[in-house]
């Protein structure tokens, strides 16, 4: 689902789309592809990524990876690893298997803390791992570096310095936190609205 949280516009999402138009492309917003089995966890990720300029699709499971992943294209997956029916080291596997999906950066999001399993994942295909609760800096950063490469052959540095340079304050923070709240409950308060419209 592409845009769930309703994306609004602020002066620091234009400037970071001013950033993403120089060397990605004008008119073109990165997209992220999010799989994780907790309606929650996904509403938070979207929303974060939504605030820093990114375009969000969301899968609920490892068995959509590969469909979701060619369908829309996303320039990084981002995936849990416990879910119930394709946990995502298989989903890594599948999507690093198949050619028209192998070259997509996947990251791993995960409890687990193991560093011997963490290294395995790299190994698999993963290129990164963030253990829950991630710290979202370092995430947004990650996810810069992953896709400028593509866009402009920078290696990362010019979207990552982009990111640093349009930091919020703590002011813009706690504006961004409540306008990020206020998505969040209205999109539980719509999916509970929806489960008692169909338990009716």
């Amino acid at each position: 689902m592409s845009g769930s949280l309703g994306y609004r516009w602020t002066p620091r999402r234009a400037a970071i789309a001013w950033r993403w138009g120089l060397s990605y492309g004008v008119g073109k917003m990165p997209k992220i592809l999010i799989i994780d089995d907790e309606p929650d966890l996904r509403l938070a990720l979207a929303a974060t990524l939504e605030d820093h300029g990114y375009d969000v699709v969301e899968g609920t499971d490892g068995s959509e990876a590969l469909e979701l992943a060619v369908m829309h294209a996303p320039d990084v997956v981002l995936m849990d690893v416990n879910m119930p029916l394709v946990d995502g080291m298989t989903a890594l596997r599948i999507l690093k298997g198949d050619s028209r999906t192998a070259g997509i950066p996947v990251c791993l999001v995960t409890a687990v803390r193991d560093v011997s399993y963490q290294h395995y994942a790299i190994e698999m295909g993963a290129s990164d791992f963030f253990v829950k609760p991630w710290n979202e800096a370092r995430m947004i950063r990650r996810l810069a570096e992953l896709i400028t490469p593509c866009a402009d052959g920078s290696g990362g540095s010019t979207l990552a310095d982009a990111y640093v340079e349009f930091e919020p304050s703590s002011e813009q923070s706690q504006i961004l936190m409540m306008d990020r709240c206020e998505r969040l409950t209205e999109s539980i308060q719509a999916r509970h609205n929806t489960w008692g419209v169909i338990n009716t």
